[in-house]
């Protein structure tokens, strides 16, 4: 290789390096007394540390999830003339419309809606998506 200055302590042949490796790793450890086994302690950090693999596969603990939703005592159905007063005002994300107007009508609208052992902001969460549209 022309052009490159290789350092002095610079071995070519690998198995070379393995080998004095291991002969200074075996001879600098003191061998322990025959009388108690060694066993080797866990330390912090190998005990947490995570592969490459750990990081890269999806667990159920770290995957997105919408906001909780207390359902309160049952099931509850929207029925269709209150998705479709919700779809009336929808917001399409133009420049030209106003977000916090979109957000206050659908908040005076949701208001007007009770329905027996069912919580008020259950009821938003579930309407909210049809006042949506486009992206």
């Amino acid at each position: 290789m022309s052009g490159f200055v290789l350092p002095e302590n610079y071995i070519d042949n690998l198995e070379v390096l393995l080998r004095k490796n291991r002969s200074h790793t075996t001879s600098s450890f003191a061998t322990p007394p025959a009388s108690e086994p060694v066993t080797p302690i866990r330390s912090a950090t190998t005990a947490m540390a995570k592969t490459l693999c750990d990081y890269s596969t999806s667990a159920i603990a770290n995957m997105p999830v919408g906001p909780a939703v207390n359902m309160g005592a049952g099931n509850f159905e929207l029925r269709t003339s209150l998705i479709m007063m919700v779809q009336a005002n929808q917001f399409y994300g133009l420049p030209s419309e106003d977000a916090t107007a979109h957000l206050q009508h659908f908040l005076e609208l949701c208001g007007a809606i009770v329905i027996k052992d069912v919580a008020p902001a259950s009821i938003r969460l579930y309407l909210f998506p049809f006042s949506l549209a486009g992206r």
